[in-house]
């Protein structure tokens, strides 16, 4: 009898292990006889399935209770399977735990076997795989899904666009991509830095999958879907490219038209104001549009082809869209093979400089010149500032050929200053990019050292529009470079936003009148007027004015009388080459120019 007590006890023991083991590792055994449809089921099976220790369990349709009938139907069909041929089965499923209130993720694996009596049981495990799943997930989103905005990434939208592709192959359908790029993000990125963008980046996300939905409502409403045979159900997607880029896939168009509204849509619904970090943020979007088949029958061709009509949208002026066309395509091969040459020609060092003098009024001398890059390809001939200019600007390489010229001008006016000339500086103009992009004070600083100019003799030109950009950071910058002895003019003034509270928070030495005031100076009272209202408020601030445009003697007397301090431009001398510029100095070129002095 204490035989039978001890094994009874050792069989309790075994028994209670075996269930410590299944619950610390997730995992129930169970068994059922088909014969008599009974149910066996360890303590930790009936946990996973939501029972507790009360509840009966005795058959198959009591062990699923809790779980959802389409779950219930996979796993009916795998174990009659088992049951009729003997087969082993393994399948995962989803639920929502009765008592714990929470999704679990539960594999089911089950083998048939025949006992000694010959009757036919199923037994099997139930694991929670949970975290694995979640992990899974969690590792095909970070593969598949953005992570800022949550939008599908390149990967995703590259097997979306396989699927439209083939769909629309078999149903001889249309569909869009439309490329968007945000309009100033940067500015705002830098500005209210980096999870301000972020935010704005997730908002923005918002904003492009409501605009799609509506595009189903307004564009195809239900009573379309029902009344056409022939209707496509819509597979839309909104993905992120990487930066401030989106690309909206839009399935199932009837015409281009389609996509405009959808792009219209967009635009309205982008440009509205956005509260980011407790302060109001507004940018707008640009749109460039590719319709399969017309504008390209495979993935890389759509995208590239959406990309460059958004380029084009850009050039012409943001806040818009344009549909991809062969024209705008043969442009845009015009334009790479244009940024290639203008590369090649910068590392090569390929460019020239020309300088254009500038007079004091007051004296009749030449007091300074302005450095001006110019560019003559084997193939293109001169091209044009503005054209090459911009483009530098556009890719970046603005940061190598600004860096070239000022390496170059400052050269050159140290050679000047050995020859005996009495120069009192050399303007340089300065983009925006690289302004904003290029540590500026470590870039003159190294230019200084380089070419072994006195700090003085430079003079840095900027927009009055660059500096509104981010008035504080240029400021900071402004005086780092004042603090080095450099000298700063704002070009272009009056041109631009022009502000009298931070005109003089500015520390700046000279303001440049623009050449369009200048232009009609003699027979136009108004720029006559604001000339005047210029070069008094300048002198106030203790500035000096340099008046750009120059072309007439007339002009050159108001100005003599308004007491603007400095005069540039063709009365005075066209552009000139270094040597060039020697010898108009040497043989006393501008003399004649001395009697206009006031």
């Amino acid at each position: 009898m204490l035989r039978s007590a001890e094994v009874a006890n050792e069989l309790r023991t075994s028994q209670n292990r075996l269930n410590d083991a299944q619950r610390i590792a997730g995992i129930g055994s169970w068994e059922v006889e088909p014969a008599s449809g009974t149910v066996g089921l360890s303590d930790e099976c009936r946990r996973l399935l939501g029972f507790n220790k009360e509840e009966s369990v005795e058959n198959l349709h009591q062990a699923f209770r809790y779980l959802d009938r389409s779950v219930v139907k996979q796993i009916l069909e795998k174990y009659q399977e088992a049951v009729d041929d003997g087969t082993a089965f393994n399948s995962e499923f989803q639920m929502r735990h009765p008592s714990e209130q929470r999704e679990l993720t539960l594999r089911v694996q089950a083998v048939s076997q025949i006992d000694k009596n010959q009757k036919r049981n199923i037994i099997g495990t139930l694991q929670d795989v949970t975290e694995i799943f979640n992990a899974q997930k969690q590792i095909h989103n970070l593969a598949y899904y953005d992570v800022v905005t949550g939008l599908p990434n390149r990967v995703h939208l590259n097997e979306k666009l396989s699927y439209a592709l083939a769909l629309a192959k078999r149903s001889g359908r249309k569909f869009a991509l439309l490329f968007l790029d945000l309009d100033h993000f940067k500015q705002v990125n830098d500005t209210l830095g980096h999870d301000a963008g972020d935010e704005l980046l997730q908002q923005t996300a918002d904003r492009l999958k409501e605009a799609v939905r509506e595009y189903d409502s307004v564009v195809r409403p239900v009573s379309f879907q029902k009344n056409n045979e022939n209707a496509l159900p819509s597979n839309h997607t909104v993905a992120r490219l990487g930066g401030d880029e989106f690309i909206v896939l839009i399935t199932n168009i009837e015409n281009e038209q389609d996509a405009a509204v959808v792009a219209k849509r967009i635009s309205t619904t982008i440009v509205e104001p956005y509260k980011i970090a407790g302060t109001e943020a507004n940018i707008s979007t640009t749109i460039g549009i590719s319709v399969y088949p017309d504008d390209g029958r495979d993935s890389e061709t759509l995208i590239k082809h959406a990309d460059i009509a958004m380029y084009h949208a850009k050039e012409s002026g943001r806040n818009s869209m344009q549909f991809y066309s062969r024209e705008i395509h043969d442009a845009s091969l015009q334009r790479f093979s244009l940024e290639k040459k203008l590369k090649l020609a910068i590392e090569a060092e390929e460019l020239q400089l020309a300088y254009q003098p500038k007079m004091c009024l007051a004296t009749g001398r030449i007091v300074g010149v302005e450095a001006l890059v110019r560019w003559t390809d084997d193939e293109l001939g001169v091209v044009s500032p503005a054209e090459f200019i911009v483009l530098a600007e556009e890719t970046g390489l603005i940061l190598p050929l600004g860096r070239w010229v000022m390496l170059e001008a400052c050269k050159q006016m140290k050679e000047w200053v050995l020859a005996g000339l009495d120069l009192q500086s050399i303007a340089i103009n300065c983009s925006a990019v690289q302004f904003m992009r290029s540590n500026m004070t470590e870039l003159v600083s190294e230019v200084l050292s380089l070419s072994g100019l006195e700090p003085n003799l430079l003079e840095i030109e900027l927009t009055e529009s660059l500096l509104l950009q981010d008035t504080e950071e240029g400021i900071r910058i402004l005086n780092e470079l004042k603090a080095r002895g450099i000298q700063v003019s704002i070009d272009d003034f009056g041109t631009g936003f022009s502000s009298l509270s931070y005109l003089k928070k500015l520390p700046v030495d000279k303001l440049k009148i623009d050449h369009s005031f200048v232009r009609d100076l003699a027979v136009d009272s108004g720029d006559e007027a604001i000339v005047s209202a210029i070069i008094t408020l300048s002198h106030k601030l203790s500035l000096d004015v340099v008046a750009e445009g120059v072309e007439t003697e007339e002009q050159c007397r108001v100005l003599s009388e308004m007491k603007c301090d400095q005069i540039q431009g063709y009365l005075v001398s066209k552009p000139l080459s270094a040597d060039d510029f020697r010898n108009w100095i040497d043989n006393a070129g501008y003399k004649d120019l001395m009697r206009l002095a006031s």
